[in-house]
């Protein structure tokens, strides 16, 4: 059953549609393979195709969309690209870890700290979506206390995908997942890279493992209807 859209705003149209897409997509509401013809697209969400190509353009950098001889298809094949996608993460997170843990000052790491006091205060309230936010910006800020600019757009790209799969994933204990950060981060802390870079490893298998489980028990169940959009 397609979710709900928020009513769009005048500014970011192609953003907003490009991140219901994106979440359809991964999913599995919208299958690979599926056509994305623009038109259907502005007629689900009643926009011009204007923000549904800027949309469509953005999924394609992504990798969760390719042109084939100028149509759109979605190619996201479930749990081998979640596969994919991890793998490729860890690489250049772990390589983002090394050069911060090497340049970032004890201030660039109070920031971090504070990502981590946001995630328990939201964890106290139970604020799922607060706590997704600051959990994404401790990731990404390895990227930007490295200070190697192209390796921070190379995140870019799967910075949104990985935030819906956070997303979906829906952490079942925060004040758990609270814990692993600040340990994660006082590992750091020590300068010690290859510790850092082993805890980074075991940190993201856990994800994975979660967001798989989560994947297999929603394809078991088996309950959406596929959006229409070919």
């Amino acid at each position: 059953m397609d979710a709900p859209m928020r009513t769009l705003r005048p500014l970011g149209l192609g953003e907003q549609i490009s991140q219901r897409l994106r979440i359809d997509i991964i999913s599995g509401a919208i299958p690979d393979g599926t056509h994305l013809a623009e038109d259907n697209i502005a007629a689900r969400f009643d926009v011009s195709r204007g923000p549904v190509r800027d949309a469509l353009r953005q999924l394609e950098s992504e990798g969760l969309v390719e042109n084939r001889r100028k149509r759109l298809f979605v190619s996201f094949l479930g749990l081998p690209d979640i596969e994919e996608l991890y793998s490729l993460r860890e690489n250049l997170e772990s390589m983002a870890l090394r050069l911060a843990v090497e340049r970032a000052s004890a201030k660039g790491w109070d920031a971090v700290q504070r990502l981590v006091d946001t995630m328990a205060v939201a964890a106290d309230a139970g604020d799922h979506e607060r706590f997704d936010e600051a959990d994404m910006e401790f990731h990404t800020s390895f990227y930007r206390l490295s200070g190697h600019r192209r390796l921070a757009e190379a995140w870019r790209p799967y910075q949104r995908t990985f935030e819906v799969l956070l997303e979906m994933s829906n952490t079942p204990d925060m004040h758990a997942a609270v814990v692993d950060h600040q340990e994660f981060l006082d590992i750091v802390r020590t300068g010690d890279a290859d510790a850092a870079v082993r805890r980074l490893h075991n940190h993201l298998l856990k994800a994975k493992r979660h967001i798989r489980d989560v994947i297999e028990r929603q394809a078991d169940l088996d309950e959406s209807v596929p959006v229409d959009v070919s």
